[in-house]
């Protein structure tokens, strides 16, 4: 499983449980099914500022859960977030190019 963390509800309470570190997210919305679709990855220095940001502004709409994973150094979170754009091609993501 490509996230370490989660899911977690995609609102106030969900963000508070998470530490102030830098990571990769996965913003998501269930499939019925038992899993997630990933709508969008972004990366971090402080994964709960940068969720917040999202809750007030969300990149797609539909988002429901969220994913993270905490990375130290922004080289290391730069390629994992390339990686998981590359392996869930988010629409989020596709969208902005």
């Amino acid at each position: 499983m490509p996230f370490q963390y989660g899911p977690f509800t995609f609102d106030e309470t969900g963000i508070a449980g998470i530490r102030q570190v830098g990571g990769v997210y996965g913003l998501a919305k269930p499939t019925g099914d038992g899993y997630y679709r990933i709508l969008y990855v972004g990366k971090t220095g402080n994964l709960p500022e940068r969720l917040r940001v999202h809750l007030n502004n969300p990149p797609v709409s539909g988002i429901t859960h969220f994913f993270a994973e905490a990375i130290d150094g922004d080289a290391a979170r730069t390629q994992r977030e390339y990686a998981l754009v590359q392996e869930f091609q988010p629409v989020g993501n596709t969208l902005l190019k």
